[in-house]
């Protein structure tokens, strides 16, 4: 057996998992009727749900675009200074990604609650919210997905050693932590495979080994994404 958090990739993980499995992931669009657009979206136990207004007109407003609001809701509690970084990580990813030219004088708001935090909460928050986007029908340039890295403690830790998609145990043993968003922008060419939108580092993180995170990060891309069609297409995907 491994130590730490380094089980090889013919090693199972506590919960059966090898170290590039993702976790089981299910997804449902349209769940708020009040919403223009919504979705619920878990990995696991991992559990959030977006609601998105908008867009909407703001007659005090003066924009030529629309402007896009991010409110991040905890399990329970006030939110905290976890919850404003998520705000902030989500405003800069989405910003550029939503079309708000289309939108003049009007605003977006999207309103991620954290139902459940088993690990990887913010890379659950931007694959829920690209669906409650889509599901509104708000137009974007790119559709993105994320997921995130747990990193092996000890010496040995780095990319040979990252666990995919983490559970809230992995992430407390891990030497550090990396969450990945890549664009599929929707006419490009996939040859060099989705670009990086988002970079989220925590902890103890090697320079040098950041590339070969980002690639372990970006082959589970294109399997998110079509995760997400299906649940639009069909309402709720397993």
């Amino acid at each position: 057996a491994g130590d730490g958090l380094r089980p090889t990739m013919a090693e199972p993980r506590p919960d059966g998992r090898q170290a590039a499995m993702l976790r089981p992931m299910r997804c449902e669009r349209g769940v708020l009727r009040r919403a223009d657009g919504s979705a619920r979206y878990s990995h696991d136990r991992t559990t959030v749900l977006v609601a998105v207004y908008g867009p909407c007109e703001v007659k005090k407003r003066r924009e030529e675009r629309a402007t896009l609001e991010l409110i991040v809701r905890p399990p329970s509690g006030p939110p905290r200074a976890r919850e404003r970084e998520m705000e902030s990580l989500l405003h800069g990813l989405f910003a550029p990604l939503v079309v708000t030219t289309l939108h003049p004088r009007a605003a977006v708001c999207i309103i991620v609650q954290v139902v459940e935090d088993d690990g990887a909460v913010l890379a659950a928050a931007i694959n829920c919210a690209a669906v409650a986007l889509m599901d509104a029908g708000v137009a974007m340039r790119s559709i993105p997905s994320a997921v995130a890295l747990a990193l092996g403690a000890g010496d040995t830790g780095g990319a040979d050693a990252a666990l995919l998609d983490p559970c809230r145990a992995e992430e407390a043993a891990a030497a550090g932590m990396v969450t990945v968003a890549c664009a599929h922008t929707l006419s490009a060419s996939r040859k060099d495979g989705p670009a990086v939108a988002l970079l989220s580092c925590s902890g103890r993180l090697d320079p040098d080994e950041l590339d070969a995170l980002v690639r372990l990060a970006q082959g589970s891309h294109d399997l998110i994404c079509e995760f997400a069609k299906r649940a639009l297409a069909q309402g709720m995907a397993v």
